[in-house]
């Protein structure tokens, strides 16, 4: 990334240091020198108010942490040709919440610069497709998850895939059609794994274990995964939904369904698709991975009873109507 933009002086009242505290973003020496004159910028540098980054790369002492100006440091050191790839992308499209300490770029394969120890170069071999956000250029959304996968930490990797999908940043499809074009990434028959999970309605960790270890053989195959119900005005999305007995099943992933709040929450919607005949059927994170056989069973067994119930019916009203 380049930064081709005139840089007015500051005037006596506004310090070079007060104007790089007011923008974190990164400098070269020629922009430092343009916001005051040369000796003010040597004088900022020796003082410590402008940190080196990298070569010809400054920031501010105060944002000298900063995600966003350790991004535009990398870039700006690495030439127009650099774009956010790794963690560093993921963070910068919000897939994951930590930003990460070292900051990672992706460069043409015939360039081969030396970074400073915090910045990790990748070279690729094909021209990457990019975006930008706000001054960063960085691999696109679906490439950036295909080569940033396999470096995430094994229990964060699913999650992150299916927050692009349910975020609408990337979808299944546009994940396996990636995938297809890329030639190495790390950890793939994995990625393809949590692909397919999502493309097949999973939106969590939780959900795709329930669909691939629990409830895949073919007694459950009717299940109707991640439907959509309106009632009384409101929408609601159902994990699993068998529509012959009009039962939900629920996997409740302790983050999302322990806190007091939540589980009122819960309890208000549970009635309201009672209120339509829709009963709920909800399993614990600790029911979907150290027991699955019971899940299996209780599923089961409700299943069973609602189609009883609901095979009984018409013989039960028929009864009725000749007692009267």
């Amino acid at each position: 990334m380049t930064h081709l933009r005139a840089i007015p002086r500051t005037s006596t009242a506004l310090t070079i240091s007060d104007a790089l505290a007011r923008d974190p973003r990164a400098f070269t020496f020629a922009e430092l020198v343009a916001l005051s004159s040369h000796k003010r910028a040597r004088g900022a540098v020796a003082r410590g108010d402008a940190v080196r980054l990298a070569p010809d790369s400054y920031v501010a002492a105060l944002h000298a942490d900063s995600f966003a100006a350790r991004a535009d440091a990398a870039l700006l050191w690495a030439g127009p040709n650099a774009a956010l790839a790794g963690s560093a992308a993921l963070f910068a499209w919000g897939l994951i919440d930590a930003p990460p300490t070292e900051i990672e770029i992706a460069v043409p394969h015939d360039e081969r610069p030396y970074p400073p120890p915090w910045i990790r170069v990748r070279r690729l071999t094909y021209r990457p497709r990019t975006r930008r956000i706000g001054r960063a250029t960085v691999l696109s959304p679906s490439l950036a998850i295909v080569l940033g996968f396999g470096g995430l930490a094994r229990d964060s990797r699913g999650a992150m895939v299916f927050r692009a999908v349910t975020r609408g940043v990337a979808s299944a499809d546009e994940l396996a059609d990636e995938l297809a074009r890329v030639p190495r990434c790390r950890a793939r028959k994995e990625l393809m794994r949590r692909i397919d999970a999502a493309a097949r309605g999973a939106e969590s960790h939780l959900e795709e274990q329930g669909a691939r270890t629990v409830f895949n053989t073919r007694e459950f195959a009717r299940f109707v995964r991640q439907h959509r119900v309106r009632v009384r005005g409101e929408r609601f999305r159902i994990d699993m939904y068998d529509p012959g007995t009009m039962t939900a099943v629920e996997l409740d992933g302790a983050a999302y369904h322990s806190s007091p709040y939540q589980r009122q929450r819960d309890v208000r919607r549970d009635a309201i698709l009672a209120s339509v005949g829709i009963l709920t059927v909800r399993l614990t994170y600790e029911d979907i991975t150290e027991r699955p056989e019971w899940c299996r069973s209780m599923v089961r067994d409700v299943l069973r009873s609602r189609r009883l119930r609901a095979s009984s019916s018409p013989q039960e009203s028929t009864t009725s109507q000749k007692g009267r």
